[in-house]
């Protein structure tokens, strides 16, 4: 029997994020895949207060044009740590770190992450990957028919890669807000993506475990954290503990709980769409889906 066409986007959404997420979280720029959450959470508070402002937003939209230091609003890292569910002294002792290591700058309002760090090689590598990667979703959602054709056209403009990467930062962190009560930890779903891009058993049917130290090893995590982390989500059935690791089979994504966890995961995704859609946005990656079917 042909799947449903909300099974197949779901499962386009879940190999889309099992390879984008995961690898955004691979230890790299950042100590940890902790450093990654909290500087990504920082770094859209600082500028949250701009979010409905389109003005800001089509001026500081490419590459060309990062938001100068002055209009990034320094946060607190408590508040921070209490929407993410991480404990406040860890983020405390990780934010002080990023201080030093010149990612974040501490004032007396709070931190925030400077122009600079956005202005990196790594940061604008991440920016047009990220861009690729969710095209590539895009050009697979409209073959699908899961997406139409978008009202607005793309601009001569330059490519708004800044603008996107703010729009899917706000989105991961509603996915995390979204998928939490699945889970116990922000820190899971990274993971849970991790062991999934390891399984490949979304994309090519085939079952890899993943053990907790090569995890540990990517994610620049302690061993103890992913263990104890990767045999949590087991006893809640979205991932199995196998001899060499833990692994997400093909049947396992068919359970009730997988179904859940990708529906949710659907509707947010899809959610993102259709705010870029309301920006403006899509006809980028409309012109290429339509030069690639020409």
């Amino acid at each position: 029997m042909a799947e449903s066409k909300d099974r197949v986007v779901e499962r386009l959404c879940l190999v889309f994020s099992a390879e984008l997420i995961s690898s955004g979280f691979l230890r790299g720029t950042y100590r940890s895949a902790l450093d990654t959450l909290l500087a990504l959470a920082i770094g859209q508070a600082n500028l949250a207060s701009m979010a409905r402002d389109l003005a800001f937003q089509k001026a500081y939209a490419g590459l060309s044009s990062s938001p100068p230091d002055h209009l990034r609003r320094p946060v607190r890292v408590r508040p921070i740590a209490l929407s993410l569910g991480i404990p406040q002294e860890t983020a405390r002792r990780r934010a002080a770190m990023m201080v030093k290591d010149g990612i974040l700058v501490q004032t007396d309002a709070g931190v925030f992450m400077p122009k600079s760090v956005t202005e990196t090689p790594s940061y604008i590598e991440t920016a047009k990957a990220t861009w690729g990667a969710i095209g590539g979703l895009y050009r697979a959602l409209r073959r699908e028919g899961a997406l139409g054709p978008p009202a607005d056209q793309a601009g001569g403009e330059e490519i708004p890669y800044r603008y996107m990467m703010r729009l899917w930062g706000d989105h991961f962190l509603r996915l995390i807000e979204m998928l939490l009560p699945m889970l116990q930890e922000p820190f899971d779903i990274v993971l849970l993506f991790a062991i999934l891009r390891a399984s490949q058993s979304v994309d090519a049917g085939t079952d890899n475990p993943v053990s907790a130290s090569s995890l540990s090893r990517s994610l620049g995590l302690p061993f103890e954290t992913v263990r104890r982390n990767a045999l949590r989500l087991a006893e809640k059935g979205l991932c199995q503990k196998a001899p060499r690791g833990y692994v997400i089979t093909s049947e396992l994504l068919d359970t009730p709980v997988w179904r859940q966890f990708a529906e949710r995961h659907r509707l947010v995704l899809m959610r993102f769409f259709s705010i870029m859609g309301e920006r403006g946005l899509l006809g980028w990656w409309e012109a290429d889906y339509q030069a690639a079917k020409a």
